[in-house]
C-alpha cells in the first residue's frame, strides 16, 4: 500500500509539473510580440493610390515632402486595426519570428517585406494623426514604431537588419518633423525619449546580422574550408571598427570567386550603420 501511495504520488507531481511547464510554455508564447505582428499583417487593407500619390508618399516618409491629408486619410483610417495591433505587440519585452535559418536559402523571409509595408504604414498614421489634432496618438504610434522596426531585426539576417534599419530612420525622420511642427508636451518628449533611448546608440545588431547571414552562406562544398569564418570575422571587425574595412576588402578578394559574389556590400553596410547611429544621436539630442 505504502508503494502504491509512493506511485500516486509520483504520477501526481508528473501531472502538476507538467501543467506548470505547459503554463509557462504558454506565458511565454502570449509574450512574443511577432504573434501580433502576424495578426497586425493579416489586418492591412490597401486602398488604391496612383502612381504619383506612390511617389509622394513615399517622398513624405523621406522628409522631403509635406504631408497632405486629403490624399492619405483613407489609407490610414483602414490601417488603424493594424498599427494598433502592431502598438500592442511592441509594448511586449520579446520577439522570435520562429524562423528557420537553417533552411539557408529556402528560410522564409516574406516576413520582413510585410514588416516594411506595416511600418510604413504606422508612419503614415502619424502625420493623419498630428493633422487630425492629436498629438498623443501620434506619439504613441511613433515610439511603438521605433520599438516595431527595432523587433523586424531581431533574429534576422542583413536583409532583416538594413529593412530595420530603414524603418527606424522613417520613424526617426517623422520625430524630427514633429518636434519641429508641433510643441510636445514634457510626457510626450519624455516618452519618445525613452523609445529612442532603448534603441541605443546603434538601434540594430549588426554583428548578429552578419554572422547569421554568413552562416546561411555556408554552403556544404565550402564546409571545411577558412573562408567563409575568415570573410565573417573581419567583416565583424570592421562593423566595431571601419579602419578595418581595408583588411576586409583584402579578406573577401581572397575568398573563392563563389563566395565573394555573395558577400554583401561591406561599404554599403558600413554606410547605413553609421547613417542609423547619427540619426539617433540627433533624435537624443533634440529630445533632451
Amino acid at each position: 500500500m505504502k508503494s502504491l501511495r509512493n506511485i500516486s504520488g509520483f504520477i501526481l507531481l508528473v501531472i502538476l509539473s507538467a501543467n506548470a511547464t505547459l503554463a509557462q510554455s504558454k506565458a511565454r508564447l502570449g509574450d512574443n510580440a511577432a504573434l501580433r505582428y502576424w495578426s497586425a499583417f493579416a489586418q492591412i487593407q490597401d486602398s488604391t493610390i496612383t502612381e504619383e500619390q506612390a511617389k509622394e508618399f513615399h517622398a513624405v516618409l523621406a522628409g522631403t515632402a509635406a504631408y497632405d491629408d486629403s490624399k492619405f486619410k483613407d489609407l490610414a483610417e483602414k490601417n488603424r486595426s493594424a498599427v494598433e495591433t502592431m502598438a500592442r505587440g511592441a509594448a511586449l519585452p520579446a520577439c522570435d519570428w520562429g524562423i528557420e535559418y537553417k533552411l539557408g536559402e529556402e528560410a522564409p523571409v516574406d516576413f520582413v517585406r510585410k514588416a516594411l509595408l506595416l511600418g510604413r504604414l504606422n508612419a503614415l498614421f502619424v502625420f493623419h494623426s498630428m493633422k487630425t489634432g492629436d498629438p498623443d496618438r501620434a506619439v504613441r504610434a511613433l515610439a511603438a514604431g521605433l520599438r516595431f522596426s527595432r523587433d523586424v531585426a531581431k533574429g534576422g539576417t542583413l536583409f532583416a537588419a538594413l529593412s530595420a534599419k530603414d524603418l527606424m530612420a522613417i520613424h526617426l525622420t517623422a520625430i524630427d518633423s514633429t518636434i519641429h511642427i508641433n510643441e510636445l508636451s514634457v510626457p510626450q518628449r519624455a516618452l519618445l525619449r525613452e523609445a529612442v533611448v532603448e534603441a541605443g546608440p546603434e538601434g540594430v545588431d549588426w554583428p548578429s546580422a552578419v554572422k547569421l547571414e554568413m552562416e546561411m552562406l555556408n554552403r556544404p562544398d565550402w564546409r571545411g574550408s577558412s573562408a567563409v569564418e575568415n570573410v565573417t570575422h573581419a567583416y565583424i571587425a570592421a562593423l566595431k571598427d571601419p579602419t578595418a574595412l581595408s583588411k576586409l576588402q583584402q579578406t573577401i578578394a581572397a575568398a573563392p570567386q563563389q563566395l565573394r559574389d555573395l558577400v554583401p556590400n561591406p561599404e554599403r553596410v558600413l554606410e547605413e550603420k553609421q547613417d542609423l547611429r547619427d540619426k539617433l544621436a540627433q533624435a537624443r539630442s533634440r529630445l533632451q
